[in-house]
């Protein structure tokens, strides 16, 4: 099995743990499984801080 397509499958475990639906959202998880590796926990905290700008209301 290719790098690639490990980390797609990581990718896809994630977002079924997390409810992500989407094809940006799995770009932008395997992108950051590139950097920081297959850590559920290090991915998890990436992701929500990638994602602050659009969690952040704006009243």
């Amino acid at each position: 099995m290719s790098e690639k397509s490990e980390i797609e499958n990581f990718a896809n475990e994630f977002m079924v743990v997390e409810g992500l639906k989407g094809k940006a959202k799995r770009m932008k998880i395997m992108k950051i499984v590139e950097q920081v590796g297959f850590d559920m926990k290090k991915l998890k905290t990436s992701y929500l801080r990638s994602t602050i700008n659009e969690r952040i209301a704006h009243h």
